[in-house]
Protein backbone atom coordinates (compact mmCIF):
# COMPACT_ATOMS: atom_id res chain seq x y z
CA UNK A 1 0.00 0.00 0.00
CA UNK A 2 1.00 3.26 -0.64
CA UNK A 3 -0.40 6.54 -0.14
CA UNK A 4 2.14 9.22 -1.86
CA UNK A 5 0.25 12.01 -0.33
CA UNK A 6 2.03 15.65 -1.58
CA UNK A 7 3.34 17.73 1.13
CA UNK A 8 4.30 20.96 -0.40
CA UNK A 9 7.39 20.66 -2.94
CA UNK A 10 10.56 22.53 -2.78
CA UNK A 11 10.84 23.67 1.11
CA UNK A 12 11.93 20.41 2.11
CA UNK A 13 15.54 20.99 0.96
CA UNK A 14 17.34 19.01 3.60
CA UNK A 15 15.99 15.94 5.20
CA UNK A 16 17.33 13.78 7.54
CA UNK A 17 16.69 9.87 6.88
CA UNK A 18 16.17 8.31 10.35
CA UNK A 19 15.03 5.29 12.63
CA UNK A 20 15.30 4.01 15.89
CA UNK A 21 15.88 0.25 14.88
CA UNK A 22 18.94 -0.88 12.68
CA UNK A 23 17.64 -3.58 9.90
CA UNK A 24 14.21 -1.59 8.72
CA UNK A 25 15.93 -0.73 5.18
CA UNK A 26 16.85 2.88 6.11
CA UNK A 27 20.00 3.13 3.94
CA UNK A 28 17.81 1.36 0.74
CA UNK A 29 15.29 3.78 1.11
CA UNK A 30 17.52 7.18 1.30
CA UNK A 31 19.58 5.77 -2.23
CA UNK A 32 16.46 5.01 -4.00
CA UNK A 33 14.24 7.48 -2.59
CA UNK A 34 17.46 9.98 -4.33
CA UNK A 35 17.55 7.83 -7.00
CA UNK A 36 13.64 8.42 -7.68
CA UNK A 37 13.76 12.00 -6.66
CA UNK A 38 16.51 12.39 -9.57
CA UNK A 39 14.11 10.46 -12.25
CA UNK A 40 11.60 13.36 -11.13
CA UNK A 41 14.43 16.11 -12.29
CA UNK A 42 15.34 16.96 -9.07
CA UNK A 43 18.77 17.63 -7.71
CA UNK A 44 20.03 15.67 -5.41
CA UNK A 45 22.25 14.27 -2.76
CA UNK A 46 22.66 11.81 -0.65
CA UNK A 47 24.60 12.10 2.53
CA UNK A 48 25.96 9.14 4.46
CA UNK A 49 25.68 10.39 8.08
CA UNK A 50 26.91 7.12 9.67
CA UNK A 51 30.70 7.51 9.74
CA UNK A 52 30.92 4.14 11.89
CA UNK A 53 29.02 2.15 9.21
CA UNK A 54 29.87 3.56 5.79
CA UNK A 55 26.37 1.64 3.98
CA UNK A 56 25.76 3.92 1.47
CA UNK A 57 28.58 3.58 -0.59
CA UNK A 58 28.49 -0.05 -0.37
CA UNK A 59 24.83 0.10 -1.41
CA UNK A 60 25.89 1.91 -4.58
CA UNK A 61 28.65 -0.53 -5.91
CA UNK A 62 31.29 1.72 -4.54
CA UNK A 63 33.69 0.39 -1.76
CA UNK A 64 35.64 2.78 -0.98
CA UNK A 65 36.26 6.28 -1.96
CA UNK A 66 39.67 8.88 -1.96
CA UNK A 67 38.00 11.44 -0.23
CA UNK A 68 34.71 11.27 2.23
CA UNK A 69 32.63 12.79 4.94
CA UNK A 70 35.09 11.90 7.51
CA UNK A 71 37.48 14.14 5.84
CA UNK A 72 34.73 17.15 5.77
CA UNK A 73 33.78 16.74 9.28
CA UNK A 74 37.54 16.56 10.09
CA UNK A 75 38.11 20.17 8.75
CA UNK A 76 40.56 18.49 6.09
CA UNK A 77 38.48 19.41 3.06
CA UNK A 78 35.59 21.03 1.82
CA UNK A 79 32.12 19.39 1.61
CA UNK A 80 32.31 19.99 -2.43
CA UNK A 81 35.71 17.90 -2.16
CA UNK A 82 33.30 14.78 -1.32
CA UNK A 83 31.13 15.17 -3.70
CA UNK A 84 30.79 12.11 -6.31
CA UNK A 85 28.13 11.41 -9.24
CA UNK A 86 26.52 8.41 -9.02
CA UNK A 87 23.40 6.56 -11.26
CA UNK A 88 20.54 7.90 -12.01
CA UNK A 89 21.93 11.79 -12.41
CA UNK A 90 22.36 11.13 -8.10
CA UNK A 91 25.20 12.46 -6.36
CA UNK A 92 26.00 11.16 -3.16
CA UNK A 93 28.70 11.92 -0.40
CA UNK A 94 30.23 8.90 0.84
CA UNK A 95 31.63 7.80 4.65
CA UNK A 96 34.58 5.50 5.16
CA UNK A 97 35.50 2.46 7.58
CA UNK A 98 38.57 4.43 8.02
CA UNK A 99 39.30 6.25 11.65
CA UNK A 100 36.35 8.39 12.58
CA UNK A 101 38.66 9.63 15.96
CA UNK A 102 39.07 13.16 14.67
CA UNK A 103 35.41 13.97 12.94
CA UNK A 104 33.58 16.42 14.68
CA UNK A 105 29.68 15.23 14.01
CA UNK A 106 28.93 18.99 14.47
CA UNK A 107 30.29 20.18 11.15
CA UNK A 108 27.55 17.89 9.59
CA UNK A 109 25.02 21.03 9.75
CA UNK A 110 27.30 23.42 8.30
CA UNK A 111 28.09 20.75 5.55
CA UNK A 112 24.56 20.08 4.57
CA UNK A 113 23.58 23.91 4.26
CA UNK A 114 26.71 24.47 1.97
CA UNK A 115 25.37 21.65 -0.19
CA UNK A 116 21.87 23.16 -0.24
CA UNK A 117 23.01 25.67 -2.35
CA UNK A 118 23.21 23.74 -5.20
CA UNK A 119 20.47 20.92 -4.68
CA UNK A 120 17.00 20.49 -4.15
CA UNK A 121 17.23 17.83 -1.89
CA UNK A 122 19.50 16.85 0.47
CA UNK A 123 19.33 12.87 1.69
CA UNK A 124 21.27 12.33 5.17
CA UNK A 125 21.13 8.73 5.84
CA UNK A 126 21.23 8.71 9.93
CA UNK A 127 22.74 6.14 12.23
CA UNK A 128 19.85 4.49 14.16
CA UNK A 129 18.94 4.36 17.48
CA UNK A 130 20.08 7.95 19.42
CA UNK A 131 23.50 8.04 20.26
CA UNK A 132 26.04 11.25 19.21
CA UNK A 133 26.55 10.92 15.36
CA UNK A 134 22.47 10.29 15.18
CA UNK A 135 21.49 13.16 17.37
CA UNK A 136 24.22 15.21 14.82
CA UNK A 137 22.69 13.90 11.87
CA UNK A 138 19.27 14.86 12.73
CA UNK A 139 20.02 18.08 13.70
CA UNK A 140 21.85 18.58 10.48
CA UNK A 141 18.45 18.47 8.91
CA UNK A 142 15.40 20.95 8.24
CA UNK A 143 12.97 17.99 8.24
CA UNK A 144 13.11 14.47 8.89
CA UNK A 145 11.49 11.07 7.01
CA UNK A 146 10.73 8.56 10.26
CA UNK A 147 11.37 4.98 8.64
CA UNK A 148 10.18 1.90 10.60
CA UNK A 149 8.27 -1.44 10.10
CA UNK A 150 5.49 -2.96 11.40
CA UNK A 151 6.83 -4.96 14.70
CA UNK A 152 6.12 -3.17 17.88
CA UNK A 153 9.54 -2.60 19.10
CA UNK A 154 10.66 -0.73 15.75
CA UNK A 155 7.40 1.82 16.15
CA UNK A 156 8.19 2.02 19.33
CA UNK A 157 11.84 3.36 19.14
CA UNK A 158 11.29 5.05 16.20
CA UNK A 159 8.76 7.42 18.18
CA UNK A 160 11.51 7.82 20.30
CA UNK A 161 13.61 9.25 18.01
CA UNK A 162 10.31 11.49 16.33
CA UNK A 163 10.50 13.40 20.15
CA UNK A 164 14.47 13.70 19.92
CA UNK A 165 13.36 15.37 16.75
CA UNK A 166 10.76 17.60 18.02
CA UNK A 167 13.24 18.76 21.10
CA UNK A 168 15.67 19.60 18.55
CA UNK A 169 12.40 21.87 16.34
CA UNK A 170 13.56 19.72 12.99
CA UNK A 171 10.16 19.15 11.53
CA UNK A 172 8.73 14.99 10.90
CA UNK A 173 7.60 15.69 7.29
CA UNK A 174 6.21 12.08 7.28
CA UNK A 175 6.76 8.13 8.67
CA UNK A 176 7.63 5.37 5.97
CA UNK A 177 6.16 2.07 7.34
CA UNK A 178 8.69 -0.29 5.58
CA UNK A 179 8.42 -4.02 4.92
CA UNK A 180 5.15 -4.60 5.19
CA UNK A 181 3.06 -7.54 4.76
CA UNK A 182 -0.22 -6.56 4.29
CA UNK A 183 -1.17 -8.62 7.31
CA UNK A 184 -4.26 -7.64 9.54
CA UNK A 185 -1.96 -7.34 12.29
CA UNK A 186 0.14 -5.44 11.22
CA UNK A 187 -0.54 -1.41 12.60
CA UNK A 188 -2.93 0.90 10.21
CA UNK A 189 -1.53 3.80 8.51
CA UNK A 190 -4.21 5.66 10.53
CA UNK A 191 -3.20 4.08 13.78
CA UNK A 192 0.66 4.95 12.54
CA UNK A 193 -0.71 8.50 12.00
CA UNK A 194 -2.56 9.05 15.54
CA UNK A 195 0.73 7.51 16.96
CA UNK A 196 3.49 9.97 15.47
CA UNK A 197 1.03 12.46 14.98
CA UNK A 198 2.62 12.85 11.40
CA UNK A 199 1.65 11.89 8.43
CA UNK A 200 2.24 8.01 6.66
CA UNK A 201 3.36 9.17 3.34
CA UNK A 202 3.96 5.35 2.17
CA UNK A 203 3.36 1.81 3.40
CA UNK A 204 6.11 0.32 1.20
CA UNK A 205 5.53 -3.49 0.90
CA UNK A 206 8.24 -6.69 1.77
CA UNK A 207 10.12 -7.13 -1.09
CA UNK A 208 12.95 -9.79 -1.78
CA UNK A 209 14.33 -7.95 -4.48
CA UNK A 210 15.65 -5.58 -2.24
CA UNK A 211 17.50 -7.93 -0.66
CA UNK A 212 18.51 -9.44 -3.78
CA UNK A 213 19.89 -5.91 -5.55
CA UNK A 214 21.80 -4.82 -1.90
CA UNK A 215 23.83 -8.24 -2.49
CA UNK A 216 24.57 -7.02 -5.96
CA UNK A 217 25.23 -3.17 -4.96
CA UNK A 218 23.13 -2.31 -7.42
CA UNK A 219 19.70 0.06 -6.09
CA UNK A 220 17.01 -1.80 -6.78
CA UNK A 221 15.85 1.09 -8.21
CA UNK A 222 18.05 0.69 -11.00
CA UNK A 223 18.04 -2.46 -11.37
CA UNK A 224 14.03 -3.73 -11.33
CA UNK A 225 12.55 0.01 -11.91
CA UNK A 226 8.97 -1.29 -11.83
CA UNK A 227 9.27 -3.46 -9.02
CA UNK A 228 6.72 -2.52 -5.85
CA UNK A 229 9.94 -1.36 -3.56
CA UNK A 230 10.57 1.22 -6.84
CA UNK A 231 6.83 1.87 -7.38
CA UNK A 232 7.02 2.98 -3.61
CA UNK A 233 10.13 4.72 -4.01
CA UNK A 234 8.54 6.64 -6.62
CA UNK A 235 5.23 7.67 -5.34
CA UNK A 236 7.22 9.05 -2.14
CA UNK A 237 9.27 10.81 -4.25
CA UNK A 238 5.63 12.68 -5.74
CA UNK A 239 4.66 13.23 -2.19
CA UNK A 240 8.01 14.80 -1.38
CA UNK A 241 8.38 16.82 -4.45
CA UNK A 242 5.00 17.16 -5.54
CA UNK A 243 5.57 16.06 -8.96
CA UNK A 244 4.51 12.90 -11.19
CA UNK A 245 6.46 11.85 -14.48
CA UNK A 246 4.99 9.62 -16.79
CA UNK A 247 6.54 6.23 -16.92
CA UNK A 248 7.61 6.50 -20.60
CA UNK A 249 10.36 9.61 -19.62
CA UNK A 250 11.01 8.02 -16.54
CA UNK A 251 12.62 4.58 -18.15
CA UNK A 252 14.57 7.00 -20.42
CA UNK A 253 15.89 8.94 -17.92
CA UNK A 254 16.89 5.98 -15.66
CA UNK A 255 18.43 4.67 -18.76
CA UNK A 256 20.25 7.94 -19.48
CA UNK A 257 21.79 7.98 -16.37
CA UNK A 258 22.43 4.47 -15.63
CA UNK A 259 24.60 4.37 -19.14
CA UNK A 260 26.38 8.11 -17.88
CA UNK A 261 27.04 6.57 -14.23
CA UNK A 262 29.15 3.45 -16.41
CA UNK A 263 30.86 5.14 -18.73
CA UNK A 264 32.74 7.37 -15.73
CA UNK A 265 32.99 4.12 -13.78
CA UNK A 266 34.70 2.44 -17.02
CA UNK A 267 36.84 5.70 -17.81
CA UNK A 268 38.39 5.85 -13.97
CA UNK A 269 39.55 2.11 -14.79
Amino acid sequence: MVLGKSVGGFQLRSIAIASGKGGVGKTSITVNLGLALAALGKRVVAVDGDVSMANLGLTLGIDRAPISIQNVLSGEVGVGEAVYEGPGGLRYVPASLSDKSHADGRKLKAAVAELEQSADFILVDNPSGLGIDSDSALKSCKEVLLVCTPEPASLADCLKVKKAADRAGVKTVGVVCNMSTGDKSEISPADLETVFEARVLAVVPFDAGVRRASARQVPVFISDPRAPFSTAMLVLAGALSGERLPPQRLQQGLLAGLMGFFKRLLHRS
